[in-house]
């Protein structure tokens, strides 16, 4: 039943209701099988340009990995069978600037638009990195020096490196179960689920307007990582107001192109055009793959230096980590970090890596020239057990090369 629901989702014009992708349950499973690599059909988007040249920026070299066996928690497993119990989608792996590896499943092909989730907000940082080089950004200065719309609220005097590392202290709760009112409102401005008020014609509530009433916390900024989402909105917003033009059209004339991405990719919107910086993205996943071997390459390719060495050297070693390790609940990487909206691992090879809710994975290990993209519709938006086998299969990859 599970193969025939996903193969007949969105099937028929118009499809059986119970095969039709809403707002109330694109995110839900098996929903989310369809919607994740179609969201521009859901919600409104503005598109992040490619450049006219549509050549692979990779050479290949494909090696079958479908045997192989995971170890994991004193427990083996089939590799391609963990791949399609954890509902990934994509799965792509790099060596040394080889494609040697290469997974899809479903709807997801190589040039698919899938979104990506937080992974957002790590492509933001990197697009921060770019404007902070050419010294439109100021890490130093706080928020409201960019944005007098937020004076009053948990980002007045934040700064930006605040923002980017976490630890702006605010009232919001990050709810993935949806029961917290502050968490509904704001998926409700960002235009990602169904808005309580839009019986009310006058009704005005958007990401900016929600941004722009976060309520303080009595802790200080910087002393504690807080995981916010609404902060790398903010971050978009900031770099928008900083630059003079809009998210998509710097993300696209800054980083993608200069990076090399072969199709077009995707940001969504709010019904006054603000930009979902922190979670919107939907990108290929060979697109995918080229900007993170880039930073796995220290920011550099044909074109020239596309990200700043120094901002990515930054997020991969930065070593203060006391702001990171005091969080209410320390599940992910206990040795680790978070910097510039990067995880550092704290593992033995120092791998580094983005994470988005529903099972999206950049993975690099610097020593070993690897660099692994994931892709998933996963029905849970956060699963630790599912996320630390996926650190072994990493891992079982890393071994074998």
């Amino acid at each position: 039943m599970k193969d025939l629901i996903i193969k007949n989702i969105m099937e028929g014009s118009p499809p059986p209701k119970n095969y039709q992708v809403t707002l109330e349950n694109w995110r839900k499973y098996p929903y989310n099988k369809w919607s994740f690599v179609n969201v521009r059909n859901l919600i409104p988007t503005s598109p992040i340009h490619s450049g006219n040249d549509f050549r692979m920026n990779f050479k290949t070299k494909i090696t079958n990995f479908n045997d192989l066996i995971i170890n994991h928690n004193n427990s083996s497993f089939n590799f391609i069978d963990i791949l399609k119990k954890s509902d990934t989608d994509a799965f792509l792996v790099m060596h040394k600037g080889n494609l040697i590896y290469e997974f899809f499943d479903n709807f997801t092909s190589k040039n698919s638009p899938h979104i990506i989730f937080s992974i957002s907000k790590s492509l933001t940082s990197l697009l921060a990195g770019i404007l902070h080089e050419k010294g439109i950004l100021n890490l130093n200065k706080t928020v409201s020096y960019y944005l007098r719309e937020i004076k009053g609220t948990a980002y007045e005097d934040a700064t930006i490196r605040n923002v980017l590392d976490m630890n702006v202290a605010s009232g919001f709760i990050e709810d993935y179960t949806g029961e917290s009112e502050i968490f509904k409102n704001y998926r409700s401005s960002t235009g990602w689920d169904i808005d309580k008020n839009t019986i009310n014609k006058l009704n005005d509530n958007g990401l900016h307007k929600f941004l722009s009433t976060m309520p303080k916390s009595k802790l200080p900024h910087g002393q504690k990582y807080h995981y916010c989402s609404p902060h790398s909105d903010l971050l978009g917003w900031i770099l928008e107001r900083a630059s003079g033009e809009n998210f998509s059209s710097i993300m696209s004339n800054l980083l993608f192109k200069p990076a090399g991405v072969q199709f077009n990719s995707d940001v969504t919107l709010d019904k006054w055009g603000a930009s979902r910086s922190a979670g919107g993205i939907s990108i290929s996943p060979y697109d995918l793959l080229t900007i993170s071997e880039l930073v796995r390459c220290e920011g550099s390719n044909k074109n020239g230096q596309i990200i700043p060495s120094t901002w990515i050297d930054d997020f991969k070693n930065f070593d203060d980590n006391r702001s990171y390790l005091n969080q209410d609940n320390l599940e992910r990487f206990p040795k680790g970090n978070y910097r510039s909206k990067w995880y550092q691992s704290g593992f033995e090879d120092d791998e580094f890596c983005a994470i988005g809710i529903h099972g999206q994975n950049i993975w690099i290990n610097p020593k070993k020239e690897l660099t692994i993209i994931r892709m998933s519709s996963a029905s849970d938006p956060i699963n630790i057990q599912t996320e630390e086998l996926m650190f072994s299969v990493f891992n079982e990859i890393t071994k074998i090369l």
